[in-house]
């Protein structure tokens, strides 16, 4: 099942307790429909950094500012993508990091913009992005994105009886958000087994 962005404006209506349904969220001019796209945006890419799902994540080569000086504690500042709502790692070539594959990194501010500082040669850095289609989203993922966005646009659109509506809202999105990623967790299960975790077992073979 594939969902749009009308689909999420109705789950959001129902989650506020409201009958109303949207044809088109793009081009309805109703009150409910301005308050609702008030908040999508934030709505959307606030879910995706919470949610962290490894199906919405994919590469992304990072555009070099500036090798930095030698006294600086990091070789290399990266552009952050303007595209990345989340930046869950630079890819090691492992599936799965260790502590050994590890690439450290940090996220910074250099001259006035936001970097990602590290000693990684060109780096690719693995993020969720901000326009991850909605189609790819599962069905528990689009009910979160639907609860988040209810629940920020509920002061506006129902008023008096808001604040109780949006800690029941509050408890769904967390139950939404949890069986989404269990459905990620499941799809995207590598194995891997325990030695190759093992501090000790690296340690000895090193």
């Amino acid at each position: 099942m594939s969902f749009t962005k009308t689909q999420i404006y109705n789950l959001a209506m129902s989650a506020l307790l409201l009958g109303k349904e949207f044809s088109n969220a793009d081009t309805d001019t109703s009150n409910e429909a301005r308050n609702l796209n008030k908040f999508y945006d934030i709505a959307l890419q606030s879910t995706l950094q919470d949610l962290d799902l490894d199906s919405l994540s994919q590469p992304i080569t990072l555009e070099l500012i500036e090798t930095l000086p030698d006294d600086h504690i990091w070789t290399y500042a990266y552009k952050y993508p303007s595209n990345c709502a989340y930046l869950r790692r630079l890819e090691s070539g492992a599936v799965t990091d260790t502590k050994s594959t590890h690439i450290a990194k940090r996220v910074g501010l250099h001259e006035g913009q936001k970097v990602i500082f590290t000693d990684e040669v060109q780096a690719v850095a693995e993020c969720i992005p901000k326009d991850a289609p909605l189609e790819a989203f599962s069905p528990m993922a689009a009910l979160a994105v639907a609860y988040k966005l209810a629940f920020l646009s509920a002061p506006l659109i129902v008023g008096k009886g808001a604040k109780s509506l949006r800690k029941e809202i509050q408890n769904d999105y967390v139950i939404s958000k949890a069986e989404a990623q269990e459905t990620d967790k499941m799809e995207n299960f590598n194995y891997e087994a325990d030695w190759v975790r093992s501090e000790y077992v690296e340690a000895r073979l090193s």
